[in-house]
């Protein structure tokens, strides 16, 4: 379908991969929303519908200066700020017609559930916490090599780190039936 690579920006648990609760993220760092910005910017950006409305309940609009793709399942669900498809397979055909150098995926669990085997990079932040949230990230370890690693930061206490990963070359989740 297209031979642009899947990106994928999340920040988890380091030791639980827990990523949200009651439809919103766990932990609000702002060095971590402008490394989401930072990646995401001048890109598609595919997400479920529950997470493009929690982005909006959190910052008040849409994700700006990138195209917002969202997934519903709803037929009638539409949004003026918003491309809607109903479909994975429209969602990344609709990306792809931007021409981007990567497509991202936005989130929330199901759609990370749904792309973790096609998606080429993830860009985490790990957090050291135990927050435990009822939305958790999918395993990925054993598919990815790690290519960079950060540093150690701190936000009020909570310590993360960035890690960038690359899908491996010999993984046999081939992801190529996109």
């Amino acid at each position: 379908m297209t031979n642009i690579p899947l990106a994928l920006v999340a920040g988890i648990g380091r030791h639980n991969r827990s990523i949200g609760k009651a439809n919103g993220l766990l932990r609000n760092v702002p060095d971590d929303m402008r490394r989401f910005a930072a990646k995401t910017i001048g890109k598609p950006v595919i997400m479920g519908r529950r997470t493009f409305e929690s982005v909006i309940a959190l910052s008040g609009r849409p994700l700006v200066d990138r195209p917002n793709i969202v997934l519903s399942r709803d037929p009638a669900y539409q949004h003026k700020h918003a491309i809607v498809c109903r479909s994975l397979a429209s969602a990344l055909q609709c990306a792809a017609a931007f021409a981007p150098e990567e497509i991202h995926i936005g989130g929330g669990p199901e759609l990370y559930d749904q792309v973790i085997d096609r998606v080429d990079r993830l860009y985490l932040t790990l957090f050291n916490d135990d927050h435990e949230g009822e939305a958790k990230f999918p395993s990925f370890e054993g598919e990815f090599i790690e290519v960079c690693r950060h540093g150690v930061r701190e936000h009020q206490g909570l310590e993360y780190e960035w890690v960038d990963y690359v899908r491996r070359a010999d993984s046999t989740d081939v992801k190529r039936a996109r």
